[in-house]
């Protein structure tokens, strides 16, 4: 992994990045044998939600970099990336400043690298859960990258 350091944006400027341009993610469908996970999310955007664990990208990190640190930060775990799965954008109403979001995200189906007994959520989700199917009244997001995963919709 190479040496990037997780640099603090302030506030105000992040908040003027947010307000001009898209901000570059990564999220994960997690798999373990036929099910996947998904945590719920505390912030906005998508506040309450199921969503894919992933976050922003680091200026000089790698796609596959930023994967694996967000697994280890929003999960505790390291994951062993298997591929792409598609890149996608979201938009959103509301965002972290009262204002919309838009993200875009490079997906990526991933595995764990040895049995994991427990996650460990950070501050960013309050609980996370196992799914073997895809509920109907998830985000149409959400939904597309689990079904590319080889999920279906629960009848």
């Amino acid at each position: 992994m190479a040496n990037v350091q997780k640099k603090k944006i302030p506030v105000s400027l992040y908040k003027r990045i947010h307000e001009v341009i898209p901000i570059p993610c990564v999220d994960i469908v997690l798999k373990n044998d036929h099910s996947f996970l998904l945590a719920k999310r505390i912030n906005k955007p998508a506040q309450g939600s199921w969503w894919l664990p992933g976050g922003r990208i680091i200026k000089g990190e790698k796609l596959i970099e930023a994967a694996n640190r967000k697994a280890q930060e929003e999960l505790g775990i390291s994951v062993r990336v298997e591929k792409i799965l598609g890149v996608d954008e979201t938009m959103f109403p509301d965002g972290p400043f009262n204002d919309s979001t838009h993200t875009i995200n490079v997906v990526f189906l991933a595995s764990f690298t040895h049995s994991i007994k427990s996650v460990k959520l950070d501050n960013q989700n309050d609980e996370y859960a196992w799914f073997s199917h895809i509920e109907k009244t998830w985000d149409p997001y959400v939904k597309k990258f689990l079904a590319l995963a080889g999920f279906t919709e629960k009848i």
